[in-house]
């Protein structure tokens, strides 16, 4: 039979069976990667938001120079 070790108590925490470090590093690395994609979704989203504003201006005037530009250059104005 296997040879039986004494136990002693005090001495940090028994382990009755051996941990599975490797699924908690598997999980850990799973919530990590997750929060990494969210943190630059975040980012790409604020960053968006941010110059929604001025990208509706340019775009606006742009429109417009582009439906009256013609009546200017082929009609002498308005």
């Amino acid at each position: 039979m296997a040879e039986e070790q004494e136990v002693i108590y005090g001495q940090g925490i028994p382990k009755v069976i051996d941990p599975r470090a490797q699924h908690f590093q598997d999980i850990v690395d799973d919530i990590k990667y997750k929060a990494q994609l969210l943190a630059r979704e975040t980012k790409l989203s604020s960053g968006v938001m941010a110059t929604v504003s001025m990208g509706f201006a340019i775009g606006f005037i742009l429109a417009v120079m582009l439906m009256l530009g013609p009546f200017f250059i082929f009609q002498g104005g308005l």
